[in-house]
This record gives structure tokens, C-alpha cells and sequence, in this order.
């Protein structure tokens, strides 16, 4: 009992099928299996609850036993399917496409009902089936718009009966939308369209691209917020899933972290002591250049790591040292460097990274090179400029970087949304109190919409000098929300562990569900959500002891939230089992 992923590892038009799979795991469907196209394989496929078929071009056999397992009682979600599998299945082409295309979800179904009801951007092509000829049963859950202002009457996404199964149809390849819309244009490479001089940054590959008219919104997010709502409304039994966060009750957490720019030992000191004084903890990036290094010697990140702390590297290419190099082209051999000599002098490698000036390389040339060092998380990507507290990359939530041949890296991407850099000096001086009004606004919005976390930063110089009001005020409503403080380290701990663990042997019997639990926890536990409402819980156990539970709407599914206690550092199997009343419906 479980979702599989039928890909084609051999074909091009497919390259993002495991970022497809990667979607499920980044929202915790983890109870999933990687199934290559081929006819043996699909052979096998009467056993899954769901059947997820990313974008591939199957053989006519193939597509017979898709469509034999869907008309059996099986349940199928397609992914821009090709020509031959949609016109087998009773949609009608009109031989055009909506390039680039915008989705806006509707009411008509759970699918759509529980997300924003606004344009969002795909960036790639969707396929134009004919409104009027869908088959009979068919609901349009989104219809494709042309931009933000202009509708179509062609279905996004489609939910159609086929034999005694039923279908969703993606009209538009998802998996490589939500890269495009996280990480932006490849053909952007090395250029330069955030308009902030040197150096090249990510954010170039995003301004001019990501549409200004839909950076409120976490488009990326809801892109996946659809997939998942098709899991929950097809499956033929309810699906767990992991929870954002380890508890129950958390609905999101405060990432906080410090990018050193030569402060003062005392500009440290008053960081310290402030988000100490708000229960949080803080990951600070040192400085690391031969000419402008940091003022954290040895003996004060060892006092400061004592009480809680952590300290990465804050690579700077542009150090006077390396004689004005082209800062794209030397960084990697910096952040080798860098990471060697912080071995040799703090002890550890740093397990998330900011870059001075957040400097890029390529597309995910730096994530590759992380992934191979063993750094977990880059927080390179900002919101810089107009999209000040905004989803320049269309998202909150960490998810490993994707290359732009669909490979997918080891670093996770998150985005940092708030921070008090010299681009927003002026709007922290004038304003402090009202930024960090619309800063608590953000943080509600999360709260109540998204449950996803919000990445801050904050310079001890300039935390020192300017920016202490907004961060004091910001970091006072969010334990007043409470949203905890952790440090970004703590973030990419918890993160890791999350994505590590397994939800495994799922079984329904009669209104009793249960399964495995494995995996380790930092916050000492994780928690599971089922889409059933909270008021049908009849008995919950782990272990056969009664668990910890909660509940909650979830883009608009009502569900439970179940508890597991996870060791901290040995992962451990544990038993979750969840007895129902009957549904009086």
C-alpha cells in the first residue's frame, strides 16, 4: 500500500521525474517507490494505492496497462501525458499549447478549493485540451490563463472518472515548473538582471523572469499544495505524511542567521545576548578572507557555541588576496579553501552557507559542490529589492536544488525572506516599527495559510547600529505566534532528519490504520499527518501507548496530526496505529 512514481530514466522529456518524486518527499509523503517505465515494471502496479506517472512518452502497450491498472479501480495522476496516453484517455487536443502558461485553481474541486484562488506561474508550456469535449464526469479543478489578467477556457488540471477508476490530469509538466520558478532561467546564466552590480547572484536568474505580479504568493509551494491535494482526493485510502515540524502544535518556526561583514566583537555580543533574550539561538557566517578576515577568534566561537550557537563561513571571493578575479570563476576553489582552513581552525564542516553578497556560480554549480563537502543547506537565495519580504523563488520551504538537466543535488535550497542588509537601511531607519508590522503580517500568513517557515537575517554590525528595533519588535511577535527561534543549523539538522525518515508497512483494516516509523529526530520526535478529521479519531497508540494529537486544516483537508517521541541520535522503528470511528457520512 503505497504511491509509485513510474519515470523513464532513459528519456529526455522526462528528465524532471525524480524531482517529481522529490516534491512528494519535500512534502512528506515519503511512502513512495521510484518504478522505471517499462512493462514489467507496470505490471506490478495493482498493488499501489496510487500510481503517479511523471512526464514520459510510453509505448502503446504501455499505455494500455496504465489505463488497464486506472480502469480496474486503480487511481492515476498524470503529468503532461503524452499525445498518446491523453487521447487514449478521452482528452481531446486542439494541437495548441498556452506557452508559458499561468494555472489558476478553482472550487469545483478539493484539489483546488483549499489553495489561493489567484493566477500562478508555470514557466513552461501546458497542452490546450478542448473545454467542451472533456469526458463525461470530467471536473476542472484549474484552468490555464495566458498571465495574470488573462483567462483561457483549457483545463490546468482535470479529474475525470476512467472504468471504475479515476484520473488526474497536470496539463503542464509540474516538477520542472517548481524548478524553474525556485532557481529561474538557465538562460540566464552568468548575466545580470537584479540591477545591484557586481557580483552575479542568484536573484539574477530570477528578476526578469518571476513575475512581479505573483511574488505574494508561494507559487512553487502551491504548485505542490496540488499534488498533494490529488494524493489526498484520489488515493484509495487516506496517505500519511510527515509534518512540517516535529510537533504537533507547531505551525511554523522562526530560521534566524548572521552574516559576520566584519563586525566588531562587541556588534556579536549585543546579536547574541538579544536573541538570547528571546529564547532563540543564531548561526552566524565568519568572515573568511586572508585580508578583511573576522574578529571571532577560536576562544569566542568556543564561549559562544557553549551557549547554543553555531558558525559557518562566509566565503567572500571578492577579498583583496585573490587580485580581482573574476569572482564566478575562482569561487569554488574558495569555498575549498574556506572550508579546509574552518576545519583546521573552529573544528567541523559548517552545515549551511551564505555567501558575501550572496555570490553565485552557474545555475547549481555551488549546491554540487556543497553536496560534496557535506554542507546540508545554502541560504543563498534572497529576497532582495522589490520582493523585500516576498516569494522571489516562489517559496519558503527548503527543497534540494535540481540541476537544469533535471538532476537532483544533495543541498537544499531556503529562501531568506527578512534581513537588514545597507538595500533596506533606509526602510529599517525610517520605518522600524511599521517593517516589522508587515514582517508579523508574513509570519500570520504562515501561520494560517502556508506552514512554512520564515528565514531571517540579521548583521551584528548592522543589528548594532540600525537594525535593532525592527529585529527586537519581529522577533517579539513571533514568540508571541508561537514560532520558536532555532538557528539555521538547527533548521538543516531537523530538515535532514526529516527527509531521512520513513514511514513504512501502511495498512488500513476496516477503520484502523497503522504503520512503521523509522528514523532519528533532533527535536527529539516527529509527527504524522493523515487526512481524516481530527473529530473521527477514535484511539491513537504508538507503541500502544496513547500518543500526543492535534488537528488541523491542511490546505483544505481536515487532519490529524499523530506524535511519534524519535531518539535523537539512533534511529529507532516505532509502531503508530490510528483507530476511527465510523464515518457518519
Amino acid at each position: 500500500m503505497t504511491i509509485g512514481v513510474v519515470l523513464s530514466g532513459d528519456q529526455t522529456v522526462g528528465r524532471f521525474g525524480r524531482y517529481l518524486a522529490e516534491i512528494l518527499r519535500a512534502e512528506g509523503m515519503v511512502d513512495h517507490e521510484i518504478v522505471d517505465l517499462s512493462d514489467e515494471n507496470l505490471g506490478g502496479l495493482a498493488s499501489c494505492d496510487l500510481v503517479l506517472v511523471a512526464r514520459i512518452r510510453p509505448t502503446k502497450a504501455q499505455v494500455g496497462r496504465l489505463l488497464d491498472y486506472a480502469a480496474a479501480g486503480g487511481r492515476l495522476i498524470l503529468v503532461r501525458p503524452s499525445p498518446l496516453l491523453a487521447r487514449t484517455l478521452g482528452l481531446v487536443s486542439t494541437h495548441t499549447m498556452v506557452a508559458p502558461a499561468y494555472v489558476r485553481p478553482g472550487t469545483a474541486s478539493p484539489l483546488g478549493s483549499g489553495v489561493p484562488q489567484e493566477p500562478i506561474e508555470t514557466h513552461v508550456p501546458a497542452d490546450a485540451y478542448a473545454p467542451d469535449a472533456l469526458p463525461d464526469g470530467a471536473v476542472t479543478v484549474a484552468r490555464l490563463q495566458a498571465d495574470v489578467r488573462t483567462p483561457t477556457a483549457f483545463p490546468a488540471v482535470v479529474e475525470l472518472p476512467y472504468g471504475a477508476g479515476r484520473v488526474v490530469v497536470f496539463t503542464y509538466d509540474l516538477p520542472h515548473a517548481v524548478a524553474l520558478i525556485r532557481q529561474g532561467d538557465p538562460g540566464r546564466i552568468g548575466g545580470h538582471g537584479l540591477g545591484a552590480g557586481e557580483p552575479y547572484r542568484i536573484q539574477d536568474l530570477l528578476t526578469g523572469f518571476a513575475d512581479p505580479r505573483c511574488w505574494h504568493l508561494p507559487q512553487a509551494d502551491i504548485h505542490a499544495m496540488l499534488l498533494g491535494n490529488a494524493v489526498n482526493h484520489l488515493a484509495r485510502h487516506p496517505q500519511p505524511r510527515w509534518w512540517y515540524y516535529p510537533t504537533p502544535e507547531l505551525r511554523s518556526v522562526l530560521v534566524l542567521d548572521s552574516d559576520d561583514d566584519w563586525s566588531a566583537p562587541e556588534h556579536f555580543d549585543a546579536l547574541i545576548d538579544a536573541v538570547e533574550s528571546h529564547g532563540g539561538q543564531v548561526t552566524i557566517y565568519l568572515m573568511s578572507g586572508t585580508t578583511r578576515g573576522t574578529v571571532a577568534t577560536k576562544e569566542r566561537v568556543a564561549r559562544w557555541r557553549e551557549r547554543g550557537h553555531s558558525f559557518g563561513i562566509h566565503h567572500d571571493p571578492s577579498d583583496p588576496a585573490y587580485g580581482g578575479e573574476d569572482q564566478e570563476e575562482i569561487l569554488p576553489e574558495v569555498v575549498r579553501k574556506d572550508v579546509r582552513e574552518f576545519a583546521e581552525v573552529y573544528g567541523g564542516v559548517p552545515a549551511t552557507n551564505r555567501n558575501h553578497c550572496a555570490v553565485w556560480k552557474g545555475y547549481a554549480d555551488l549546491p554540487k559542490l556543497y553536496a560534496e563537502l557535506g554542507i546540508d543547506m545554502d541560504l543563498n537565495s534572497m529576497n532582495v529589492g522589490p520582493s523585500w519580504l516576498a516569494y522571489l523563488t516562489g517559496s519558503a520551504r527548503p527543497m534540494r536544488f535540481v540541476d537544469a538537466d533535471g538532476t537532483v543535488i544533495d543541498c537544499f535550497q531556503q529562501a531568506t525572506q527578512a534581513y537588514d542588509d545597507l538595500s533596506v537601511k533606509e526602510l529599517l531607519t525610517a520605518d522600524p516599527l511599521g517593517q516589522a508590522g508587515l514582517t508579523r503580517l508574513l509570519m500570520e500568513d504562515k501561520l494560517d495559510r502556508y506552514f512554512s517557515p520564515l528565514s531571517m537575517l540579521s548583521h551584528p554590525v548592522s543589528f548594532a547600529t540600525y537594525s535593532s528595533t525592527y529585529m527586537h519588535r519581529c522577533w517579539t511577535s513571533a514568540r508571541e505566534l508561537g514560532m520558536p527561534i532555532w538557528s539555521a543549523f538547527a533548521w538543516a539538522e531537523f530538515t535532514r532528519a526529516r527527509d531521512a525518515a520513513r514511514i513504512h508497512d501502511t495498512r488500513w483494516e476496516g477503520e484502523t490504520f497503522s504503520c512503521q516509523v523509522t528514523g532519528r529526530s533532533p527535536a527529539g520526535g516527529l509527527t504524522v499527518v493523515l487526512p481524516v478529521p481530527l473529530t473521527r479519531v477514535h484511539e491513537a497508540l504508538v507503541d500502544g501507548e496513547p500518543a500526543r494529537i492535534g488537528g488541523l486544516e491542511m490546505f483544505g483537508w481536515l487532519s490529524v496530526l499523530v506524535y511519534v517521541e524519535l531518539d535523537p541520535g539512533d534511529d529507532r522503528t516505532r509502531h503508530l496505529s490510528l483507530t476511527l470511528h465510523p464515518d457518519a457520512s
